[in-house]
């Protein structure tokens, strides 16, 4: 049951997606997805309390993935399928290139620099 709340959301649904093919830092997923760090730090909780997700300290960021091994978990695989159909997730695909070719303290500045901006506004 836990897994499947877990996946209930639709940008957990799209976090899922992201991981399934590379390991990214959440800065990097928040930029791709264009959503506060926040967001994809809670996302990136429950996925990890359902055991699909793991983390990974590398300096100052946080490098997330898909735990290992859970391709070939049935569940996961057609969630994966179902969630790789959505047009959300196909732009964030795009992004993803872009991101990537990006340093990782160029990003995290961006998303540092919006939250700020976007707090200070309200």
């Amino acid at each position: 049951m836990e897994r499947l709340k877990a996946v209930s959301h639709p940008i957990r649904l799209r976090v899922l997606a992201l991981l399934h093919s590379s390991e990214l830092s959440v800065c990097q997923v928040a930029e791709i997805l264009q959503v506060p760090q926040s967001s994809v730090s809670e996302a990136l909780r429950e996925l990890r309390r359902a055991g699909f997700v793991s983390e990974r300290k590398e300096g100052r960021w946080v490098f997330v993935s898909v735990i290992p091994g859970f391709e070939g978990d049935p569940l996961l695989k057609g969630i994966l399928m179902e969630a790789l159909r959505l047009p959300e997730v196909e732009a964030d695909r795009t992004r993803a290139g872009m991101v990537k070719g990006q340093a990782i303290a160029v990003v995290c500045g961006k998303v540092q620099a919006a939250e700020t901006k976007e707090a200070t506004r309200v």
